[in-house]
Order: C-alpha cells, then structure tokens, then sequence
C-alpha cells in the first residue's frame, strides 16, 4: 500500500515537473519571438509632391536624440537610409556626410545652428534631412515586453532652406501575451529576453522608418540625356552659351562648373526669370552669361584669367584632347586637365565629335604662360 501511494506521488511529481518544463518553454518562446507591431500610420504635414523633380541628392544628417538610448539615433538613421534608398534618390552615404562635417570642424549638435545653404553646398546635395528621436522606452515583465520609438523626420530644400515634406510617427512593439504565469522564470530566460529585445528594438526602428518614408514618392528615373548639354548660340552678332539641366544638377553645382565658383549661381537665376529654385526640371534649357567663348584657341590669351577662370570651345574637325592641350598650354600631356572638365560630355576620349563644346579651364593656361615667359 505504502508502495503504491510512493508510486502515484512520484508520478505526479514527474507530470508537474513536465507541465512546467512546457510552460516554461512556452514563456520563452512568446517572450523571445512572438512579437506584433501595430498598424498605425504616420502624421504628414506637409507631402512632397511628385513635381518636385529637382531632388536627386539627399543627405541624411545625424539624427538629434532627445531619449536616454545613446544609440537609437544611430539606429534609426540607418534604417532610414536603408529605407529611402529604395525610392531611387542618390543618398550620399553617412560615413561620407558625417567625414565632411568633421571636416568643416561642425559638431552633430550644431547642426541645427548652420544654414541649410550651407551646410547643402558643403555636403553637394539638393536635399537634407532632419531628424530628431523623441522617445524610446522599454517595458519588460517577465514574459511581457513593450517597445515605443518615436520620431521627427523633415526634408528641406537646401537652396532655399523650404520644407518640402515633414512627417512624424510613434511605432509601438509589443509582446504577444500579457504577464501571467504563476511560475517564477530562471534567470538564462531573463537574459535571453533582454538579449532579444535589443534586437526588437532595430527591428522597431526599421518598422517607424519604412513607414515614415513610404509617402515620399519614387525618384523619377531620368536616362542620361543624349544630346550634348552645353550649345553656342549666334544671336545678333552676340555669342551665348546655354546649358541643359543634367539630373543632380543644381544651379550651385551649375555655376562652379561654368563659372569656377558656386557662388555666382545668382547669375545664373538673374538671367533666367523662368527659372525657380524648386523647378530645376531635366532639359530646361538655361542661359549662361558672361561665359567667355573661345572661337580660336589663341582666343585663350585675351581673356582677363583674373576675372575669368572657364570658358568654353567649339570643337573642330582634327582637334583632340592632346592637340587642344598643346595648343592652350603648351604641353599635350596636361589633356586629362581638359578630359575631367568634360567627361560627361566626352563618349570617347581618343575621339571627339565635330560640334560639341567643351569646358576650358583657363588656370592650366596661366599657368603654362608664366613658364615660357620665364
């Protein structure tokens, strides 16, 4: 009797052990795995509409964090990066951004401090980003966790510091069950949840992310345009020089092409009264003034290079990049000075076409005169 009662106990014994092995691996796997995020969307106040065609370049500046998560802001600008360079935009990447303004002697925290003009021409990009955390809280019960990351997210145009789309979202992930076991966890369950939630939290991050930029629309894919973009123009015994917009072009980016500064883009818009600064489409055709036009290459010697560090040639028939090198500056093996102004332009460097204007810099000329005369 005593045998059968020892017998029945230990059976007992053993389904209850086996009953709590099950729940504890239960437990682990809605506490570790079993997470839901919720369908909540984003609060746009202002959309970027699809006209907006003239941004190509974005840069995404360091994100300020207003939470005590020393790494969400890290977290979260990449998973926008990840995000948005799938909408076809040229992102420059934030190693590159952050290396340029550690350059410039700029801290992340006074960013909010300098002009977007400014900060735009030094990173060459059409667009910035803003960004700023605002929350990242953690629960943790046992087997019960909640995750809440929120942001701020605001694209300017870095020309005329315009939002052009501003969006915020709290994103919320959470545990699949509530906290309700009567059993207590082992401390390797606790520390596999944490672990666990440290990688909830990227996921979070990605989640708020993809959902903040999905209403910014697809960049426009433009093919390359195939006729040359830069065109001599005879009118009234006057010579004039227009250019077609090439995408990523910026008249900032214009201006130091042509003129050897990106400052005189102002020029650029005087002389061109249809042309705005959100409106800088693919092929609009623009006029350049006061860019000197070689029609010999002796022509090269009367320009005031003090004032005047470009000018632009009509290519003829026989010219190369070697001939034209050692015409201007008396030596053909400075052609790649000429090749990198214009390789854009130039299909084939061994060949030039007949009609095509390129880009002369002019410094390599100065500087080659000032040698034969010594």
């Amino acid at each position: 009797m005593v045998m059968l009662k020892h017998c029945h106990m230990l059976r007992v014994h053993f389904k209850t052990l086996i009953i709590k092995r099950k729940l504890i691996f239960l437990f682990l796997a809605l506490s570790s795995c079993n997470y839901y995020q919720e369908f909540s969307q984003p609060e746009i106040t202002t959309s970027l509409a699809q006209k907006e065609t003239h941004i190509r370049t974005i840069a995404i500046l360091p994100f300020n964090n207003q939470t005590d998560n020393e790494e969400i802001s890290t977290i979260l600008r990449d998973a926008v990066f990840r995000n948005l360079s799938l909408k076809g935009y040229d992102l420059i990447r934030l190693k590159q951004i952050d290396q340029k303004l550690k350059m410039a002697s700029y801290h992340t925290n006074e960013i909010n401090t300098i002009g977007n003009h400014k900060l735009g021409r030094i990173l060459e990009a059409d667009a910035l980003m803003h960004g700023t955390v605002t929350k990242c809280s953690k629960l943790f019960s046992v087997i019960y966790s909640r995750i809440t990351i929120s942001a701020e997210l605001e694209l300017v145009d870095a020309f005329d510091s315009k939002t052009i789309w501003k969006a915020n979202h709290e994103e919320l992930t959470h545990s699949g069950t509530p906290p309700m076991s009567p059993f207590s966890i082992p401390e390797k369950i606790i520390e596999s949840s944490i672990n666990v939630r440290d990688k909830v939290i990227v996921d979070t991050a990605d989640t708020l992310a993809k959902k903040l930029v999905k209403n910014i629309p697809d960049c426009e894919i433009f093919e390359v345009l195939t006729a040359y973009s830069i065109e001599i123009e005879d009118v009234d015994n006057s010579i004039v020089v227009h250019y077609k917009v090439q995408p990523n072009d910026t008249l900032f980016k214009i201006a130091r092409k042509f003129y050897g500064q990106g400052s005189k883009w102002k020029i650029i818009k005087n002389a061109n009264v249809d042309t705005q600064s959100t409106s800088l489409n693919i092929g609009h055709d623009l006029v350049l003034p006061g860019v000197p036009v070689l029609v010999n290459l002796n022509d090269a010697k009367l320009i005031d290079k003090e004032n005047y560090t470009k000018a632009v040639y009509k290519v003829k028939w026989g010219d190369s990049l070697y001939n034209i090198a050692s015409d201007l500056y008396h030596d053909g093996r400075k052609w790649p000075v000429i090749y990198e102004e214009n390789k854009d332009e130039i299909e084939d460097m061994n060949e030039l076409t007949v009609g095509q204007v390129l880009i002369i810099p002019l410094n390599s000329y100065a500087d080659s005169t000032k040698r034969t005369q010594n």
